[in-house]
């Protein structure tokens, strides 16, 4: 990935030009309920849900902003199917997508965290994306994003990444 202002960039800048989260919303990425969604797909389909057969449910779950957003973006786009899973793909960010994120996009080879090392992330970030109170990591830079995981797991993540 190549950023202009490098360590400096704003690590939602990051996530939003990655191809995993490619163009989501911080609405979206700090939206809880992605699989409630992922469900109502499974049980409907993309057809079902793109031809508007179950706004109602659909924006229960979301919550108007993001109803109105997943509306503006998707409905009325020609490629909807397209743009909706694109939009799912977009919906909520966990300590895992951290991790596929690095592994994606800056060639961290994800072994590097193993499941005590990861139990050890979650329990001291155990509402991720939020960090510290009302503090997501989308507020920080690369830099300082890389550092506080580096803090927590003890590995040497940087070292590693060619930004």
């Amino acid at each position: 990935m190549h950023l202009e202002q490098g360590w400096k960039t704003n690590f939602l800048t990051v996530v939003q030009q990655s191809e995993y989260k490619k163009g989501a919303t911080l609405a979206q990425l700090l939206f809880e309920d992605g699989e409630e969604v992922e469900e109502l797909v499974d049980d409907y389909g993309y057809e079902e849900i793109i031809n508007r057969e179950h706004d109602e449910e659909l924006e229960e779950i979301l919550g108007e902003d993001l109803f109105y957003e997943l509306e503006r973006n998707v409905f009325l786009s020609s490629q909807s199917k397209e743009k909706f899973i694109s939009f799912i793909n977009g919906l909520g960010f966990q300590l895992l997508d951290y991790i596929v994120l690095l592994e994606s996009e800056f060639r961290v080879d994800s072994a590097m965290f193993l499941s005590d090392t990861i139990k050890k992330m979650e329990k001291r970030f155990p509402k991720f994306p939020y960090v510290e109170g009302s503090q997501t990591i989308f507020e920080m830079t690369l830099e300082e994003a890389i550092e506080l995981i580096e803090n927590v797991s003890g590995l040497q993540i940087k070292d590693n990444m060619n930004v």
